[in-house]
């Protein structure tokens, strides 16, 4: 197990981790946790390890944590589920997630991870292939470079790499993040209240949060309140 490190984070950037989650045995696939800067597309850092899906929760808490809360999308097909479970109650800050209809219930809930099927995995892929092609991602780690040049589509359709190909799914997964890296839903609002950026927000007409109208003089009353009669 080996965290490689390209990129410190910094202030001026924003992180995002793709998950690709193995059993964990020592003869079986691996686990892979690939990092990008969603500014530049570069590659800051990639772990990369035999590790138990519960176990790599925790390395995945730690590595986003130190970038930066970088947003997290670890793949929830089979041991990704467990990641995912222990990673929320470790009360990771930045999981990706996305509403989906429960067609039993038929009320709207939120599916957390990436889930690989016959139909996104090419989708993935592609977009994965349009980004290298175009130079929107600078890739470091050469061990991912030779899993790309060894994952191929077969004459049925599916695609893998030879023998692994975890590197690549991670990566396709965080290529992916970087299209949501900054939604409303994963960039935390600031708490700034009081303060001279506060106020200028205010006085500008900046801010659309109802919060920032409601917080001064809520409970204030003026004159002599009348009765509804």
């Amino acid at each position: 197990m080996s965290l490689t490190v390209w990129e410190y984070p910094n202030g001026q950037s924003s992180y995002v981790m793709g998950v690709d989650t193995a059993e964990g045995l020592g003869h079986g696939d691996y686990s892979c946790i690939q990092v990008l800067d969603v500014r530049t597309g570069e590659q800051v850092a990639v772990w990369h390890g035999h590790i138990p899906p519960d176990e790599l929760a925790h390395e995945c808490e730690r590595v986003g944590l130190f970038y930066r809360d970088a947003l997290c999308c670890v793949e929830s097909n089979n041991h990704g589920l467990t990641t995912i479970t222990v990673l929320r109650q470790l009360g990771y800050p930045r999981l990706f997630r996305k509403r989906a209809l429960n067609q039993v219930t038929a009320r709207i809930g939120q599916e957390y991870g990436w889930k690989t099927t016959r139909t996104s995995k090419p989708l993935m892929i592609d977009d994965l292939s349009t980004a290298l092609r175009n130079g929107e991602l600078t890739i470091y780690d050469l061990n991912t470079v030779k899993e790309l040049r060894t994952f191929v589509r077969n004459e049925r359709g599916s695609m893998s790499g030879s023998p692994f190909d975890d590197r690549v799914m991670a990566l396709a997964l965080a290529n992916q993040m970087r299209k949501f890296a900054f939604a409303p839903e994963y960039v935390e609002k600031p708490d700034d209240y009081w303060t001279v950026e506060w106020f200028r927000r205010l006085a500008t007409g900046e801010s659309n949060d109802s919060a920032d109208a409601m917080r001064i003089g809520t409970n204030t009353v003026r004159g002599t309140p009348r009765l509804g009669l």
